[in-house]
């Protein structure tokens, strides 16, 4: 009887066998080796000796304050504005001076922001507001204005320029209803004031008609000049609007008021007048500058309006 051999397995099938059993060793070891790189470079980064602050001041400052640079520009700029002369000029005093100001400015800033003063104190809040508008507008004020600029402004706005006028002016008053003059109507008040009107403008004087009509001084005027804007408070609206249509040595129509029925004698009037451009271009040109800068801060606000998110309370408006 012939033995029946059995086959063995080709030597590319035992290789096949021996990776598939080494290879869950080889998925542990990966993991393994990625652990330990990291702890290596945590403990590298962990242990290794902190970095050195700077000690040395960058070109361009002149001192270092917690690591946070001091300008030598704002040296010079304060020390100008303090001593009012070049940098050039100042001594070693004074520009020691200035630098331990602005040292101790800078101290006290850092110090501010570490207690968060910007956003929990008021004074704090507004000065940077007020910093950030003056940064907005510094370009606009290193722009002088034409002169053909100026005078459009002052054309637009002429009224600002006009100079107040003056009058000096004569409240008489016939009154109704005192004791003196119980009897006596308005009506008939204001016939004899139609005669003392009459009387006033054929020349005679306000003695003769004060004595002959029964009138007296009102006391809302002192009969000296007054500026215009003086002269509405005292004698108030409805006097004023018929004393401000006056010229010198006219008499007034009778008026019924509150308290009687005036009669009015302007004395001297001076009409309100616009300054010209010469005499106001100083004025103007301050105008000008303000009216431009308010506009420069009102567009910057738009515009960070426009790019911000702001929500109001139920039932708040702004």
């Amino acid at each position: 009887m012939t033995e029946l051999s059995v086959a063995r397995p080709p030597s590319a099938l035992k290789q096949r066998l021996a990776a598939l059993a080494r290879r869950p060793q080889r998925s542990l070891a990966l993991p393994a080796c990625g652990i330990a790189i990291g702890l290596a470079v945590a403990c590298f980064g962990l242990f290794r000796p902190a970095s050195r602050p700077g000690t040395v001041v960058p070109p361009g400052y002149v001192a270092l304050v917690n690591q946070k640079g001091v300008l030598m520009s704002d040296l010079i700029s304060q020390t100008e504005s303090e001593t009012g002369a070049e940098f050039s000029d100042a001594s070693p005093a004074e520009r020691s001076r200035v630098l331990r100001e602005m040292i101790n400015e800078e101290l006290l800033v850092q110090r501010g922001l570490a207690l968060d003063l910007p956003e929990t104190t008021t004074e704090v809040r507004d000065t940077m507001a007020a910093a950030v508008n003056a940064q907005v507008v510094a370009p606009l004020l290193a722009i002088a204005p034409s002169d053909a600029q100026l005078h459009a402004f002052y054309d637009t706005h002429r009224a600002k320029y006009t100079t107040g006028g003056t009058m000096t002016v004569h409240d008489l008053v016939l009154h109704v209803g005192g004791y003196q003059n119980a009897d006596q109507s308005v009506a008939q008040a204001e016939e004899d004031a139609v005669e003392a009107v009459y009387q006033l403008r054929s020349g005679a004087s306000i003695d003769y008609v004060m004595e002959h009509f029964g009138f007296v001084d009102s006391g809302r005027v002192d009969n000296t000049e007054e500026l215009d804007f003086a002269a509405k408070i005292h004698l108030g609206a409805k006097l004023y609007q018929v004393a401000e249509t006056l010229g010198d040595g006219e008499v007034s129509d009778p008026i019924v008021d509150t308290d009687g029925v005036h009669v009015l004698v302007m004395d001297q009037r001076e009409l309100p007048s616009v300054a010209d451009f010469s005499v106001a271009r100083a004025q103007v040109y301050s105008d000008y500058r303000q009216a431009e800068l308010q506009r420069a801060t009102q567009e910057n606000l738009a515009v960070l309006r426009s790019e911000a998110q702001i929500l109001l309370a139920p039932g708040e408006t702004e």
